[in-house]
């Protein structure tokens, strides 16, 4: 189950954001609602005042006000939803206006808060708390969390495969010989997409300097790093090898591999897509010159299709870490070390 806020209407959003400024130790805390509508036409541009302690280095201590703006979006939060607590922050002067997100601030947004900061000195600090933020400062908080429907505990243990765990927790001494038998019986095609990046390490190609300087990698490499050069690389190392050489490059695989098969981050990754999105759409409407422009909107074409793609892409390397890790991992646990000469 991902950390996700979406689940929640306005109203439990905000009432969430003041749960977590009194988990910090805010105090005098109070929510600005005007009305009892989902969201409220006069909270004055923020939904939460309250104070903060602070200590200086000399001992003196004093209460930092901080007004704080709670913004439910889907998507990323626009500038014009903004300017209203900006506007109300310079009239009263908080000594920090917070505007906290359910997911993240819009590439415009943060260019816009980035132009104010430099061309305002305002007398108070801008903060922002996003998606990633209220993860981590919610973090061990089971309570609160709890409250809001929201996970307690690391998320991925929960699709992590059993023969990964003990394999990772319990050194294993595996020989090279064994470990290259096993991998001769697995399906060629998904064994050269779980272990590309170990090919890569063990082989080390060689590369030819460019001559244009307009050639693709592996356009300059002379020699091939495809599974033959691998499994030939590593009978070649034999005795040679450490003791825990192919448990470490076991490991190393599986972690990679488990990174991209890691469904609880979707709505993360999802994130992420959409404010590149939203980035090169910025970027495409305030561009002037046709030929940028143009090239500007053909990179568009990959973070949408991966925003389209993730859900299907994930499941995919899922099932094939849960492959490698029934057909590989869990003979290599039964392996009896064996002493060598």
């Amino acid at each position: 189950m991902s950390f996700t806020l979406n689940n929640l209407n306005d109203t439990e959003f905000e009432n969430f954001c003041f749960d977590i400024l009194q988990s910090l130790d805010f105090v005098n805390l109070s929510w600005r609602k005007g009305t009892g509508l989902t969201s409220s036409p006069s909270d004055q541009g923020r939904d939460i005042q309250g104070e903060l302690l602070r200590k200086d280095v000399d001992g003196t201590e004093h209460h930092e006000k901080w007004f704080v703006e709670c913004k439910h979006y889907v998507k990323g939060v626009p500038p014009d939803k903004i300017q209203g607590a900006i506007s109300w922050a310079n009239a009263e002067r908080p000594d920090v206006l917070l505007i906290v997100a359910s997911n993240f601030l819009s590439n415009p947004t943060k260019d816009y808060l980035e132009e104010y900061k430099k061309t305002n000195k305002s007398s108070y600090r801008i903060t922002v708390w996003e998606l990633k933020d209220l993860e981590n400062l919610t973090a061990g908080k089971n309570e609160l969390r709890l409250t809001y429907g929201l996970p307690t505990e690391v998320t991925f243990l929960s699709i992590l495969n059993n023969y990964h765990i003990v394999y990772s927790m319990k050194p294993q001494l595996n020989t090279v010989d064994y470990f290259i038998e096993l991998m001769d019986s697995l399906d060629p095609q998904k064994r050269d997409e779980a272990f590309s990046m170990a090919y890569f390490d063990i082989v080390r190609p060689r590369f030819r300097a460019p001559i244009t300087g307009e050639e693709k990698l592996s356009e300059l490499q002379i020699n091939a790093d495809d599974y033959e050069a691998f499994r030939k690389r590593c009978l070649d190392i034999g005795f040679e090898a450490s003791p825990n050489f192919v448990h470490k490059m076991v490991s190393s695989a599986l972690a990679w591999l488990f990174h991209m098969a890691d469904k609880t981050s979707l709505v993360e990754m999802q994130n992420t897509q959409q404010f590149l999105i939203e980035r090169l759409e910025a970027d495409i409407a305030e561009e002037k010159d046709e030929e940028r422009r143009r090239r500007l909107t053909s990179m568009l074409d990959l973070p949408q299709r991966t925003l389209t793609e993730l859900p299907e892409r994930l499941e995919r390397y899922y099932r094939l870490y849960t492959y490698i890790c029934d057909e590989l991992v869990r003979k290599l646990l039964a392996e009896k070390p064996s002493l060598r000469s």
